[in-house]
């Protein structure tokens, strides 16, 4: 997150609950973070199971994509509000909520994989 690299940032970026913000943001839209993980772990269970008219990998597929829309439409809001406060100084309303969103998506994606 650009707070991560500044030596001084804006008060909107200083603001309680941005950092935490950020960290989620990062690991919600991430390749290597915890929901890109979450969701290869369950997407390749899913290739590997063996059950009639592959019942489990289209289930599966299925939930992947719901969370795949989710998660592009919170990262967007995200990737916005964090680019208005740091160069607009803009406060982030919300963004204790956006914060559990971006929790709740992440761990949606955790529970499909243990589950798959």
């Amino acid at each position: 997150m650009i707070s991560e690299i500044l030596t001084n940032p804006n008060s909107a970026l200083s603001a309680p609950g941005v950092e935490s913000l950020g960290t989620c943001y990062k690991q919600l839209n991430s390749s290597v973070g915890l929901f890109g993980d979450a969701t290869l772990r369950a997407s390749t269970a899913a290739v590997e199971s063996n059950t009639p008219g592959d019942g489990v990998f289209k289930s599966t597929n299925a939930k992947l994509s719901a969370l795949e829309k989710q998660r592009d439409m919170l990262a967007i809001t995200i990737k916005d509000d964090l680019n208005t406060a740091a160069f607009s100084n803009d406060a982030i309303n919300g963004v204790n909520g956006l914060t559990a969103h971006c929790q709740a998506i992440i761990g949606q994606a955790a529970n499909l994989a243990r589950s798959a």
